[in-house]
Formats: structure tokens, sequence, C-alpha cells
């Protein structure tokens, strides 16, 4: 945001002269900002805009909300969407997901976000990583994304190889890509983002809960440099309860982890599961589970597909959705829009 200041109405002149001087450019949180077309840099430490409620400005990632606050999203087909945000009772949703199959474009994602103030994008983005990415042989690919995505200008998240520590991500999971393959790639991907521009894009790291294989999910996490949110897929089960939250490798254990690394932390995909009955109680545990973790926990994506495990659709869970859209009426820090103000720290 550009603001300009004048200290009076002395002349037209005056008045120019003073505004020119004065210009300045500043994140949602008041300080200065590094000006768009500005060198790209490696992943800092700390995610930018920790301490704002709204979208960062062009050229910036995302930004974090404030404590207590999360962003309410969903994964969605785009045609759905529009049914699902009538159902939760909001007119937009602050993140929209989408995907992206190995070697596929991610320009479609964010196609079908660019006419939604306030909605950013988060792109799940297949890359095969049982191929050696590090000698520049897929960087022409991988350039290409990059550009796309910088060329969008505005806040994205991308969501890369999820569910790494599982057993059935082919590409990207053991036994055919070990955690260190995994993230010697990871490193490669999102150094040839930064040196491509593409300092708009958010890389969320997001293991799947429990524990799959001799490996916990720590063991896959590329490090702080070159991870921007830890995220987590969950389908908590009515006959597990709330096992999700407490076993190894659970939402517990990942939000713990997630607060311990400084970064912001997102559930990138939940949802209810038929033939589990259709009752409010999956909801109600990850709104306070999310609570529990006011620091931390701050997007909720819903994932309303029919998936491989089950029915997820909202539209076929009436009860639950009718719960989903009570607790973010009543929810204070609920975000529906990337643009609506943060109440800080």
């Amino acid at each position: 945001m550009v603001r300009i200041r004048t200290l009076g109405l002395l002349s037209a002149l005056l008045t120019l002269v003073i505004a020119l001087a004065a210009v300045a450019v500043f994140n949602n949180d008041g300080s200065a900002a590094t000006a768009p077309g500005a060198a790209a840099t490696s992943a800092s430490a700390v995610p930018q805009n920790t301490t704002t409620g709204a979208a960062a400005a062009p050229n910036q990632r995302p930004g974090v909300p404030a404590k207590g606050r999360l962003y309410i999203g969903v994964d969605a087909a785009p045609v759905t969407v529009s049914r699902f945000t009538q159902q939760v009772g909001i007119a937009q949703p602050a993140v929209l997901g989408g995907y992206v199959s190995k070697g596929g474009q991610v320009n479609g994602v964010l196609a079908e976000v660019r006419n939604l103030p306030g909605t950013a994008p988060m792109v799940s983005w297949a890359v095969d990583f049982t191929k050696t990415l590090s000698d520049g042989s897929q960087d022409a690919y991988l350039e290409q994304q990059a550009g796309v995505v910088a060329a969008y200008s505005k806040p994205v998240f991308i969501r890369l190889d999820w569910e790494m520590n599982s057993t059935w991500q082919d590409g990207w999971s053991e036994p055919e890509v070990s955690p260190a393959q995994y993230i010697a790639a990871w490193r490669h991907v999102v150094e040839v983002f930064h040196r491509s521009g593409a300092v708009n894009a958010a890389f969320v790291w997001c293991p799947n809960v429990g524990q799959w294989n001799d490996d916990p999910f720590t063991a896959w996490y590329p490090g702080d440099s070159f991870v921007d949110w830890i995220g987590a897929d969950a389908y908590p089960h009515q006959s597990g309860g709330a096992n999700v939250l407490t076993e190894a490798g659970g939402l517990n254990q990942m939000a713990r982890f997630a607060g311990a690394h400084n970064r912001p932390m997102m559930l990138a995909e939940w949802g209810v599961t038929s033939p589990d009955p259709d009752t409010a109680w999956l909801f109600d545990l990850v709104f306070e589970w999310a609570d529990k973790y006011p620091q931390t926990v701050k997007a909720l994506i819903y994932f309303d597909y029919v998936g491989t495990s089950g029915d997820h659709l909202l539209v076929d869970h009436p009860n639950g959705a009718a719960e989903f859209k009570y607790l973010i009426a009543e929810h204070s820090g609920a975000l529906t829009s990337m643009l609506q103000p943060g109440t800080g720290h």
C-alpha cells in the first residue's frame, strides 16, 4: 500500500512536493516493506507479515493472521465453491485450494482465484521427487511455473508434495523417496522460485497425521529457511474420536512442532467422511483444537470433494454443514477474506 502524507494545504505545488517526498511503502502492520520489483532473497528464518490479519501487499507472501484469528478456506472444484460458501454462510473463502498433477501447470488454479479479491489460491502441486532435481535437469519446468506465480503478483500458497510421510504418494513418499531425497528436492524447488523472483509464494510443508512408517513426520522437514507454513491433513473418524489429536504424529504434536519453529500452521485437508454419521462432533473437534493453539493455528481448509476414502461433500452432510456455519459465525477470529483487518498480537 502507498500512503502519502502532507504537511498542509499551503499551495498545490507545495503539497505535491511534500507528498512526493513522503511516499512510503508499508506492510499491513505498518512497518517498511520491500518495494515491488525488489530483488528476491532466500527464505527468511521467520515468515513475512507475522503480525497481520489480512493479505500481504502485492509481490509478498500471504499475511499471517494475528493471535486467535484464522483463515477459513476450502479445497473444492471451481463449480462447487459457491455451493460451499452458501452452506457455511460466507461470501467467499479466504483460501481456495486446487490441485496440479505431476508435470502440470499451476496457472489453472491461479486463474480460478484471480477475480476473487480477498481470496488467496493454494496450489497443491505434485512434483516428481524420484528424479534428481539438484542437477538442474528439471529447472526449465520449475522456472516456468515460478514465472507464472511471480507474474500473478498476489499472495499464493504452494503446498508442494503433501503427505510425504505416508506410503501412498506416488513420486514423493517411501519406499520410492527417502526423507533425505525429499528434503534435497524440496529445497531445490524453493531455491528455483526465489531466484526466479516468485517472492509472493508461501511454501506449505504438509504431512499427514499419524506415523505411517519408521520415520516420524519430523524426519521430512526441509528446515526453517525453506518452509513458510506447516500444514497437516487429517480426517478424523467418529470411531477414533480424539485419537487424531493425541496419537504419535497427531495434530497436537504437529501444532507444538510448528510453534517451536515459529511457523503458522494450517489444517490443509479435513472433513467429515461417510459412512460416519452426519453429526456436529468433527467440526467442534477441529475448532476446539484450533482455539487451543491461537498463536499457531492460522487456517482451516475444508476438503469439499468425494475422495478416495469416502464422501466429504458438505452438501451430503447437512447437520455438519449447519454446525460449520454456526462455528464460523460465532468464532470472533474467523477470517473469510484475506482483506479483513487483524487484531494484532
